[in-house]
């Protein structure tokens, strides 16, 4: 009987707290275990890590490649539990046939190593969860470009010389005109970054003169919209 290392990966904290999701993933690949002839030795748990990390340099996956020897087979339920990125699933599928280690993806069809349609296909689906990443980045960015043209808070510190505002049950950033103004002034005295900063401080605004920095930029870009679209 062929001794089998099985991988599980959650990349949230909801599912790493709930542990619905590393329960299913335990028992199946318990059960496919049995069901192809392979003695579970150990399963690898990887909590909260995402599949854009590489699989050598996640905790558990480094774990693994260190521990899997010739003649065992590395068991994951889907590919995306193991990898997100083409040159890594092929890099990592190529050093396991070079130790004579087999590899089973369940989404695949079964095992990968040494099947040359197999191989395509995972090949394939490496590509395609590789590509379905990226335009999940490209949405992601879209969405807060969209966002954030229309005032929306997008999280974290309200930058300075804006403020936080709640309307119609959504959060919106808005101008602080007298801040603006005030930092419009003091540039056109010839005012530096950390001067203006310094002249807040004695008002009793906590500012660094990098967020100054910003907030002339912001300005700069505002101003420059406003002069096209006339």
């Amino acid at each position: 009987m062929r001794s089998a290392i099985g991988y599980i990966r959650v990349s949230t904290a909801t599912q790493v707290r709930d542990g619905e999701s590393l329960v299913v993933q335990r028992e199946l690949i318990e059960a496919i275990c049995k069901l192809e002839g392979l003695a579970l030795a150990h399963i690898y748990v990887e909590e909260g890590v995402s599949g854009s990390k590489a699989f050598a340099a996640r905790p558990e996956g480094s774990k693994l490649l260190a521990q899997v020897r010739q003649g065992q087979v590395v068991v994951a339920l889907r590919l995306d539990r193991m990898f997100r990125n083409t040159s890594d699933a092929l890099a990592t599928l190529a050093g396991f046939k070079r130790q004579g280690i087999s590899l089973y993806l369940k989404d695949v069809g079964g095992f990968v190593s040494g099947d040359s349609v197999g191989e395509l296909v995972f090949s394939l689906m490496s590509s395609v969860a590789s590509f379905e990443r990226s335009r999940t980045r490209e949405r992601i960015v879209e969405v807060k470009a969209s966002l954030a043209k229309q005032g929306r808070y997008m999280g974290g510190n309200t930058p300075f010389g804006y403020t936080r505002i709640e309307r119609d049950g959504q959060r919106f950033v808005e101008a602080d005109d007298a801040i603006l103004d005030e930092v419009r002034k003091l540039k056109g005295q010839g005012y530096s970054t950390r001067l203006i900063a310094g002249h807040f401080a004695q008002r009793g605004v906590t500012v660094t003169h990098h967020a100054v920095a910003r907030c002339l930029r912001r300005m700069a870009i505002t101003a420059q919209a406003h002069f096209v679209a006339a």
